[in-house]
């Protein structure tokens, strides 16, 4: 039997009834919101870990600067990778590892190499003024410590070990100072049969800086344009060279095979080749002080991209990844703080043509990706963000993560933001 006129109306009206009842319920409820993306989470967390670390353009304080020295009293290692050229950060090192020393520390890893930084320990155990007589002699001043505040650092933290062996720990290539090297490796009397060979390599040296000085073109100098084949010869007739003399060799052969490849194009061999330098030249300075007491207690301050944990910048293990397995081989381990200009600071960057160094825009990219951090900064101080909270946030890839974040969030321990810092000077006059 088919349902009467009357009955389909009133169910009509029914469900119709029923309808509109349920959109005035949804409309009365609130909106939800949707929930905070990757990047506002990232944020959210930053501003609750970070902590100001105030400064008057000398000292630092504040509960930012007891945090660091606490992490650093409680580890073996403590490392600060930087962007090049912001004044206030050799500042801020010097201050740290004088504070550090009545806890053990003694030693600075610089990027320098091995032979250059004993030179620069030396000559800083007479202060500033030491390190400006050694820059005056060619090639003795190396990249990034003729700015002031740098040369300052080195002073301060010499003063700090008076007496002790070399504080300095070089473990880079060297870039501009072939020529003292090889002064100095003169002065440690070659044999008769290394003679011709020295003698080429001295005069490929003097010939390439001419033609630096005549072009402005630091391509030409012999850090870049020198054949590794003419130190090759040396080594070979100088078999038995002392360790001084063979740790100049190497430091000069290993840097104009690093530089050839770069100019050649093949920037990741040379990024490969120049971080298995890093860290080769670390663990000797490690296992010769290891062997000499125990295990060192050191301050690495070196470019960020080095200091990361696990694949840099660059796609190499660097130092940033060795130095936590050695100081965890020794029982104890290692802390790690990336520093980075405030938004918008110029940095002090090197002008190659005159060896001079310029106020400009960073040009390292460190904070590329980064905007979720650099969002929590402090606009008035500096801001410490504690970065180990944020990993479990970043557990695992994410494709609307920026990978520069993920780097620096699970390869460092601690970021430093230096909100309205400044530019490094020049120690000697333009």
């Amino acid at each position: 039997m088919s349902a009467t006129p009357l009955f389909r109306n009133g169910l009509v009206a029914l469900v119709v009834s029923l309808v509109h009842m349920s959109l005035l319920a949804q409309a009365s409820k609130p909106a939800v919101p949707p929930p905070p993306t990757i990047a506002e989470r990232i944020t959210a967390a930053a501003l609750r870990f970070q902590q100001p670390l105030h400064h008057d353009g000398q000292r630092f304080w504040g509960p930012a600067w007891d945090r660091l020295l606490h992490e650093a009293q409680a580890a073996q290692v403590f490392g600060i990778g930087e962007e090049h050229g912001i004044a206030e950060n050799p500042k801020l090192t010097g201050e740290l590892f004088a504070a550090l020393v009545p806890a053990g520390y003694e030693r600075l890893v610089i990027e320098v190499s091995p032979p250059m930084a004993q030179l620069l320990d030396r000559s800083a155990r007479d202060g500033v003024d030491g390190l400006r007589r050694q820059f005056l002699q060619p090639g003795g001043e190396p990249a990034f410590f003729g700015m002031r505040e740098e040369a300052e650092m080195l002073a301060r933290v010499r003063a700090a070990v008076p007496g002790a062996p070399p504080v300095l720990w070089g473990v880079d290539y060297e870039v501009g100072g072939d020529r003292l090297l090889l002064a100095r490796l003169a002065a440690l009397k070659p044999p008769a049969a290394a003679a011709s060979a020295m003698a080429k390599l001295q005069d490929a040296s003097q010939a390439a800086w001419a033609r630096y000085r005549d072009s402005g073109d630091l391509s030409k100098g012999f850090s870049f344009s020198g054949d590794p084949g003419l130190v090759a010869a040396v080594q070979r007739a100088w078999p038995d060279a002392d360790p001084a003399a063979a740790s100049i060799l190497d430091t000069l052969h290993g840097t104009l095979q690093i530089n050839r490849l770069w100019v050649s194009g093949r920037g990741f061999d040379s990024n490969q080749l120049r971080a298995e330098r890093l860290r080769r030249a670390y663990l000797a300075h490690w296992l010769d002080a290891q062997r000499a007491s125990q295990p060192p207690r050191v301050m690495i301050k070196l470019g960020a991209s080095h200091l990361t944990r696990g694949l840099n910048a660059n796609a190499a293990f660097d130092i940033g990844s060795l130095a936590p397995e050695l100081a965890a081989a020794a029982g104890g381990r290692a802390f790690t703080v990336m520093v980075l200009p405030g938004r918008g600071s110029p940095t002090a960057v090197l002008d190659p043509g005159r060896w001079l160094y310029q106020s400009a825009t960073p040009k390292d990219n460190y904070m590329q990706g980064l905007q979720p951090l650099l969002a929590a900064a402090q606009a008035g101080d500096f801001t410490l963000i504690d970065l180990r909270p944020l990993r479990v946030i970043l557990g695992r890839w994410r494709q609307s993560v920026d990978p520069e974040l993920m780097t620096v969030v699970h390869g460092f321990d601690m970021l430093l933001l230096m909100s309205g810092s400044t530019a490094s000077s020049n120690l000697r006059a333009p």
